[in-house]
């Protein structure tokens, strides 16, 4: 393996030039993002400013703080779990190993429900099983000002971040966070406008072929959908239907291939409006369901 050349003094743009291809010869996707992002981390810049200072030198702590992040990523260990933050929806969240991290693809679930809801002023009540970070969650309650969310997660610690999250985000008064499975730690009579989810739907015998970043260091938890990657998905008819409210709406992610499966959940359980909905790569993302 061919190492690039190491300069006699190190700055900014040295530096960059240096780790890019490093971290490219080690597996890494987009190594000169990451590298952008992990310096200006060790060096407590924006990443703007490293394009506004390109010649800057480093000091020996310096190069030093930045050379420990980027082992850490040559490891595969996720970015954003090194930086500790996650931007989604505009907003920065905490991030760890607790939960998944924030994607942004699941996006399109918050886009969902502004169009079925488009008056940002009403008084919603949402629903958000498998809460994980509570991104999806706090990036509703950021668009709808006067709504009120609960959130469920079977992990402690996956809770525990949330919590940090609502709180980070203001929203900790609205925000209502209960450990269980899916809907069972929520009152029984309590019914929602919406309801959100981004279940575990991975097939358990797909998850060794994960990129190391989600295999390795992202909960199985959040991830493992069982033997068809339907376990939890094959709930959520039942579930939409005793905590929907008429006139409401439910979105769930899904896998790339279970579009076609999952609608057939829906409709067999009697549902009409069922509509799968696909990313911004034409890949089906999601199947939302209107009360």
């Amino acid at each position: 393996m061919n190492q690039p050349a190491i300069p006699a003094t190190w700055t900014i743009r040295t530096l960059l030039a240096w780790s890019t291809p490093w971290l490219g010869q080690r597996g890494i996707d987009s190594p000169r993002l990451d590298g952008e992002l992990l310096l200006a981390k060790a060096l407590g810049l924006r990443r703007i400013d490293l394009f506004l200072d390109p010649h800057r030198p480093l000091t020996p702590t310096e190069l030093g703080a930045f050379k420990a992040l980027i082992v850490r990523r040559a490891a595969r260990e996720p970015v954003a779990h090194i930086l500790g933050m996650r931007e989604f929806w505009g907003i920065e969240f905490e991030s760890s190993g607790a939960a998944l991290i924030p994607r942004p693809e699941t996006e399109l679930l918050v886009e969902t429900v502004l169009a079925h809801f488009p008056d940002r002023s009403t008084p919603l009540a949402i629903l958000e099983p498998c809460v994980g970070s509570g991104a999806l969650l706090c990036a509703l309650l950021k668009e709808y000002p006067q709504a009120e969310g609960v959130g469920s997660d079977l992990s402690a610690e996956a809770l525990a971040l949330a919590r940090c999250n609502v709180e980070r985000c203001g929203h900790a008064a609205r925000v209502t966070l209960v450990e269980g499975d899916l809907d069972a730690s929520v009152a029984e009579e309590r019914e929602f406008d919406v309801v959100v989810v981004n279940p575990p739907y991975i097939a358990s015998g797909e998850l060794e072929g994960l990129q190391p970043e989600v295999r390795d260091w992202e909960p199985r938890l959040a991830l493992d959908g069982g033997a068809d990657g339907l376990v939890l998905l094959k709930r959520l008819p039942a579930l939409f239907r005793r905590r929907m409210r008429s006139g409401g709406v439910a979105v769930t992610e899904i896998g790339y291939d279970q579009g076609e499966a999952v609608v057939a959940l829906f409709r067999r359980d009697g549902f009409e409006g069922v509509e799968l909905l696909r990313d911004y790569h034409r890949l089906p993302r999601a199947v939302v369901v209107r009360g």
